[in-house]
């Protein structure tokens, strides 16, 4: 049901117009059946000129009903339903807080032999909230543009983030008379288009999985990434552009030792 409002929405300005123009024919329909019946002499000349004019004012009341409901359903029924949609959406991204290490700066650990106690500055566990998602980011990233928390954001991947395998994008992609968002992507060089990667996604998301980055068929290197969200006049109403770097896989190592271990000859 919700599918069929949200689709109603979308066509609501072809709809009016295919009303309106299916109302001015029943009213040039009307003027010329009463034009009939003012000449008409005869009996069966009138009751035909009568049928036309009644099936013209039924055809167009009814379109008339028509574009009134399609009007209900995309500026009542659509939002309503949207708006309770987002309600029920609660997080479902916590960022993570991380725990380091933090020496204080000072002079290299002694380790000498201080009766089994260790000179030297000491080591506090500090806890530093970080925003940073779960990834490594690179520090040469260019700054992110757009990127409204409550209308297009992305949480992962980060600004500068590097990629070597499949990633989910996590975010937000919410406007009023939302249509559909899509991911674009382009090299980071001067006088590169964006090009649209996974095409059309056309449920709103509100801090949650988005869809997914491939980096396989891309080179190596910076990239720019957007989620580009539009409205239901196929309008861009916001965005979210970020740095992302993709890479080759790192190497997997490889054990050493076992029963393919060579011990060497003296």
């Amino acid at each position: 049901m919700s599918s069929l409002v949200f689709f109603i929405e979308r066509i609501a300005e072809g709809l009016y117009i295919l009303c309106a123009g299916g109302i001015l024919f029943m009213a040039y329909r009307l003027r010329r059946a009463r034009r009939e019946l003012s000449v008409a002499q005869f009996k069966l000349e009138r009751e035909q000129a009568l049928v036309r004019q009644a099936n013209a004012i039924t055809f167009g009341g009814l379109l008339l009903e028509f574009a009134i409901a399609v009007w209900a359903i995309a500026n009542m029924m659509a939002p309503t339903l949207r708006d309770i949609r987002l309600g029920d959406t609660g997080p479902v991204v916590q960022l993570q807080q991380f725990v380091t290490s933090t020496p204080v700066a000072g002079p290299p650990i002694s380790l000498g032999n201080t009766g089994g106690q260790i000179e030297g500055p000491n080591v506090f566990a500090t806890p530093i909230p970080t925003m940073t998602p779960v990834g490594t980011i690179l520090p040469d990233a260019s700054e992110p543009v757009g990127c409204s928390q409550d209308s297009a954001w992305m949480l992962i991947p980060g600004n500068g983030q590097l990629i070597f395998e499949a990633t989910t994008v996590i975010g937000t992609a919410s406007v009023s008379n939302f249509a559909f968002y899509r991911f674009e992507i382009k090299e980071d060089v001067s006088g590169t288009e964006f090009g649209v990667i996974g095409g059309n996604y056309t449920e709103p998301v509100v801090e949650g999985p988005l869809g997914e980055i491939l980096p396989f068929g891309f080179a190596p290197g910076r990239y720019r990434f957007r989620l580009v969200v539009f409205d239901n006049t196929n309008m861009m109403r916001a965005l979210c552009e970020i740095t992302i770097h993709f890479s080759d896989p790192p190497p997997t190592p490889t054990p050493i030792g076992g029963s393919e271990a060579v011990t060497p000859t003296p």
